[in-house]
């Protein structure tokens, strides 16, 4: 099931399957962390992190929205 989220500003769908990654986004990182890989996603269309417990993930920019989906 899609769910969206804003996090620092952006809407962000996901897949409910990817909430580690959403967690890791909105609880492990301040928000000048959370500006490098939306900074990175907008100017690169993508951006790959990885969480706490080595999962990765890739936020992708769609237009006025971002997605994220396994890295």
């Amino acid at each position: 099931m899609e769910k969206k989220v804003i996090i620092n500003g952006h809407t962000v769908s996901y897949d409910d399957a990817l909430h580690a990654g959403v967690y890791y986004l909105i609880h492990q990182l301040d928000q000048p962390e959370q500006k490098v890989f939306f900074d990175q996603a907008y100017n690169h269309g993508t951006a790959v992190f990885e969480d706490h417990m080595g999962y990765k993930f890739k936020l992708v920019h769609n237009g006025a929205e971002y997605q994220l989906v396994k890295g």
